[in-house]
């Protein structure tokens, strides 16, 4: 027998006690820096399409990847990728689940496997809108009692039961080398254990990690890009700033140009995308 067809407020209750953890917050925190067209180039490549919408027979394909240097952009398409599979999906497809994290070196002591593992379930268990099966609603019940204490084993043999209920589920993770090393190499194999049929993981992080990926998952033939912050999107991003944060009135199109080719003109390297990544995180923008 089956009971709910989404979460009550008993069930949001435990599934609140199981994660500190708020993706979603800084999922719109990422998106308020975003421009307008991120990303375009990768949601319309024949990759990205083929792993968020083919059924994955190739061993591998169930897994896409970007890596890059800091501050080339790997946050901001991992939001854009995010908001795409929400409105692809959410709302359109109640069989498919969508849960995603930002890995942070700052939150790493928040971040623990059973805090992360709780958090892809209950975003799971409130994207996908199938009914939930009672033996969820049980052992939910059954931590309850325990005032909400479990151990990974116990959220995953909820997430077990869940995944087997829907036709896809995304697990979208951002700066996965972020996370403190030991709980990065649980996560990798149990994403690795939760099989490959239904699953399909998109990843970002600094190049090193890559080797890890592999080792972990146990896939050579993942998707894969190497990202960097192209003219394009510099451009428009730095015409977005000067547009937000500067007085209209004492700028003028070629004034605004030759801003903008000052910076990306003496850039031959890394220190424009460092220069991009340290801006974004200002709420001024002065020359």
């Amino acid at each position: 027998m089956v009971r709910l067809t989404s979460p009550d407020d008993r069930i949001l209750e435990i599934l609140t006690m199981l994660t500190p953890l708020e993706p979603l917050k800084r999922h719109q925190d990422v998106k308020i820096i975003r421009t307008k067209n991120a990303a375009a180039w990768l949601l319309s490549s024949e990759s990205f399409c083929k792993w968020r919408d083919s059924n994955i027979t190739e061993e591998g394909g169930h897994v896409f990847c970007c890596y890059g240097i800091p501050g080339a952009g790997k946050t901001v398409i991992s939001s854009v990728v995010i908001d795409d599979l929400y409105s692809q999906f959410h709302k359109v497809h109640p069989s498919i689940g969508i849960a995603c994290l930002y890995g942070d070196y700052k939150d790493q002591k928040k971040q623990t496997l059973v805090h992360i593992l709780g958090s892809f379930l209950r975003q799971f268990l409130t994207t996908a809108r199938k009914p939930i099966p009672d033996a969820v609603i049980e052992r939910l019940n059954d931590i309850r009692q325990r005032g909400g204490k479990a151990g990974a084993e116990d959220i995953l043999g909820l997430l077990n039961i869940w995944l087997q209920q829907l036709k896809r589920a995304f697990i979208c993770i951002d700066a996965v080398d972020e996370l403190e090393p030991k709980v990065q190499r649980q996560l990798l194999n149990i994403l690795k254990e939760l099989g490959i049929n239904n699953i399909r993981i998109f990843l970002t992080g600094r190049s090193h990690i890559e080797n890890e990926v592999q080792k972990r998952l146990q896939v050579v033939q993942q998707y894969k890009i190497v990202i960097s912050a192209s003219r394009q999107d510099i451009e428009e991003f730095l015409r977005q700033q000067i547009r937000d944060d500067l007085d209209a009135d004492a700028m003028d199109e070629v004034l605004q140009k030759d801003i903008i080719e000052a910076i990306i003109g003496k850039s031959q390297g890394m220190w424009v995308i460092e220069f991009i990544s340290y801006i974004s995180s200002c709420t001024d923008l002065s020359f």
